[in-house]
């Protein structure tokens, strides 16, 4: 397929710094005022690309994730054009739901598949079309956007679908994961690149899913250094939540099914004697109301509920906080997931507790900004919490390396820099095709 023409940028976006003008369209089921990992990574990665002087428009859902009802401002319309930090974004009705019931969730992600397409005529013709995975069935519309519209397509990864759903216990049907495996092959045979969020999904897809490596890109979960950096104590939201003079672990993000969050509530019942230490949920997800009702039946006065912030308050509950709480279940898919909510705690100088193994466990090991334990044992994540409450000295050191691990790997500007020269590379066939953008500006 021929490459589409370039396309110019508006005239107040800024100059490209690498002298390439690209038009991307981003496709994702979340993004913000959404919370959580995914609306983090579109909406930095838009905002980054239009600062490396790329056009850049959003095609995304009327927000409801993660409480399964449509934000306020958003009801009753089938779509909805804005400007959001000076990137247009495009947003389509789903069916909301915060289910983890097979069918609710289908229902919500196949709307966003068909309603999607009601961005056709306002996206223009694109350069690239970006899909975030999951949900699988999303790259569907992008595939037919992309070849619709003359344009290239990426096919990121932030989870390996349908393995994650098969090892959830979410779907059983053999039929139904084997037409989900076929769907899977297909798409990652007519992507123009299959993008991965993490160095395991990206082995995973070479080996096991044999993508031509060719083909590969790695684009991991980055954080913003300036929002996120050491800060002094916030008093008043310490005053706010009466937690003056108290070691806190904060955990921050999607209260969900993949995080085994009880392990967080059998902690806090093997601390209940240092009255010091306080735990501190803070987000919203399906699992919420069962968590407060365990924390209740149990008189866990040590553990605290608060709500979801934007991203842009989270460093005030950073600067309290002695530690960050970030677990996962002991499953195979998880072994190579990088729990973005860790970035943002490791840049504002915060030790990572990290319950969980594979690649998370070996980039804080080897960084030394943190303490790995075991999944789902509550012993050691207790041992853990309360050696960090009392050595002061080295939460700081973890700390300070962790926020040094932030600068040097995991900055968004080096991330999409580093995304976008494999993209260019000729050594990639047809991952070098960005090259053809900055030579059709030559005379």
């Amino acid at each position: 397929m021929p490459l589409p023409n370039r396309f110019p940028l508006a005239h107040d976006l800024p100059h490209d710094e690498l002298g390439q003008t690209v038009k991307f369209v981003l496709l994702t089921q979340y993004y913000p005022p959404e919370v959580g990992g995914a609306p983090v990574l579109l909406s930095s990665l838009a905002t980054e690309l239009r600062r490396q002087g790329h056009d850049v428009r959003v095609i995304c859902t009327l927000p409801s994730y993660p409480t399964g009802r449509i934000f306020d401002g958003y009801t009753r319309r089938a779509s909805v054009q804005e400007v959001r930090e000076g990137i247009p974004v495009f947003r389509s009705w789903a069916y909301p739901s915060q289910s983890a019931e097979f069918f609710p969730r289908l229902a919500n992600y196949f709307t966003f598949c068909l309603t999607s397409l009601l961005a056709y005529r306002w996206m223009s013709k694109p350069d690239v079309v970006f899909i975030d995975s999951p949900p699988l069935f999303l790259a569907l519309t992008a595939l037919f956007l992309a070849r619709a519209k003359g344009a290239r397509w990426i096919m990121n990864i932030s989870d390996l679908w349908p393995d994650a759903v098969a090892e959830g216990g979410f779907v059983h049907s053999p039929i139904l994961l084997g037409i989900a495996r076929r769907l899977e092959a297909f798409l990652y045979k007519h992507a123009d690149f299959v993008s991965a969020v993490t160095e395991g999904i990206v082995q995973t897809l070479a080996e096991e899913k044999t993508v031509p490596r060719s083909k590969l890109l790695f684009l991991p979960i980055g954080v913003d250094t300036d929002l996120f950096q050491p800060r002094p104590v916030d008093q008043p939201l310490l005053r706010a939540y009466n937690l003056t003079n108290k070691s806190i672990f904060v955990y921050a993000g999607i209260l969900g099914h993949a995080q085994g969050l009880s392990l967080l509530l059998e902690a806090a019942d093997a601390l209940r004697h240092r009255q010091d230490i306080a735990l501190v949920l803070v987000g919203d997800g399906p699992e919420k109301a069962q968590l407060k009702a365990e924390r209740d039946q149990k008189g866990l006065s040590n553990v605290i509920f608060a709500d979801p912030v934007p991203l842009t308050e989270m460093p005030r509950w950073w600067s309290v906080a002695r530690g960050a709480l970030v677990t996962l279940k002991d499953q195979a898919v998880h072994q190579s997931a990088r729990p973005s909510k860790s970035l943002p705690a490791l840049a504002s100088g915060v030790p990572v507790i990290f319950s969980g193994r594979g690649e998370m466990a070996r980039i804080l090991s080897d960084a030394q900004a943190g303490v790995v334990v075991p999944p789902g044992q509550p012993t050691p994540l207790a041992e853990s919490i309360i050696r960090l409450a009392d050595d002061g000295a080295l939460a700081r050191k973890l700390g300070e390396n962790g926020r040094r691990l932030c600068e040097t790997d995991f900055g968004w500007r080096g991330v999409v820099q580093r995304w976008l020269e494999e993209m260019r590379s000729p050594s990639n066939s047809p991952t070098g095709f960005l090259a053809t953008y900055s030579g059709a500006s030559q005379p």
